[in-house]
């Protein structure tokens, strides 16, 4: 790896582009490279593509040298870029996270979108159930459109994290810890959504190894059961959904009919199977009725 170090002559811009994409070649295809270049820029220096050309003769300034050596070498190391910088965008919206959440994905902005679409009355009052770094209650909460939003975590790191999301996006939403597997909410919601673990174990090894090697083994995969979250919640309905409630859950893409089939019973209808935006089984929806 190239360090540019103090010692070194001043940089152009486009110079300074050239020793980052030559200082992590290898590891990442040339797409990638650029496309981590191009965030660590706007995040540091609030420069979009359009003004970073337009500046790419001037000199690249050297207060930020430091951080972008420190970039290089954790990028070198498999960091995954949103830990390093400490933010990730969600909804559009700019997410604080660290090691103690997972990275939110895509697919998990379809769910959020999914409940905004299909609810259309206000006066809901919903709970997110493994909420990590707020990202799903926070993005509900911030569209204005519900009486009520909640979210539970286990982890302290995690909450956290999530409160200083809410904190920071001014978004209005309940947080409270617990452990879904043991304990129940002391009141009943409308929505319940949830994205909880759900990759089996022996899966593991087959992700990439940025993601096993920082991302948190609890918010990936439970112990045991890869269905012991859904499970958890068809039990509790009764104590969690009000008569009429819905859940939405994300799932795992091979696990579809498996958890449409726990679904199965006089007090859930509706229940619909739902792809991603690549095709894959990915949600679920169901009414619960007492």
């Amino acid at each position: 790896m190239l360090i540019w170090t103090t010692a070194k002559t001043e940089m152009k811009f486009k110079e300074h582009k050239a020793w980052f994409i030559n200082a992590v070649e290898g590891r990442y295809t040339e797409r990638e490279i650029l496309q981590l270049y191009h965030r660590t820029i706007d995040h540091y220096l609030k420069m979009d593509r359009v003004l970073l050309k337009l500046k790419e003769a001037e000199v690249f300034p050297r207060e930020f040298e430091e951080v972008f050596e420190s970039a290089v070498m954790e990028l070198n190391q498999g960091k995954p870029i949103d830990y390093i910088l400490g933010e990730t965008l969600f909804f559009g919206y700019p997410f604080s996270i660290d090691e103690s959440v997972l990275i939110p994905r895509p697919e998990t902005e379809e769910l959020v979108l999914m409940i905004i679409e299909r609810e259309k009355e206000t006066a809901l009052d919903i709970l997110d159930i493994g909420t990590g770094s707020g990202c799903i209650p926070i993005a509900i909460a911030l569209e204005n459109k519900f009486y009520q939003v909640s979210a539970c975590e286990i982890s302290k790191d995690a909450l956290k994290n999530a409160k200083q999301n809410a904190e920071n996006l001014k978004a209005n939403v309940e947080f409270f810890q617990m452990d879904i597997l043991s304990e129940i909410p002391d009141k009943k919601f409308d929505i319940v959504v949830s994205n909880p673990p759900y990759v089996k174990r022996e899966e593991l090894n087959e992700l990439q190894k940025s993601v096993v090697e920082y991302e948190p083994l609890i918010a990936l995969s439970p112990e045991g059961d890869p269905l012991i979250f859904y499970k958890r919640m068809v039990n509790i309905a009764p104590q969690i959904l009000n008569s009429g409630g819905r859940f939405y859950w994300e799932i795992h893409e091979d696990m579809g009919e498996e958890v449409v089939e726990l679904l199965k019973g006089p007090h859930f209808w509706n229940v619909e199977l739902k792809q991603d935006f690549y095709g894959r089984d990915r949600f679920v929806r169901a009414v619960y009725e007492q």
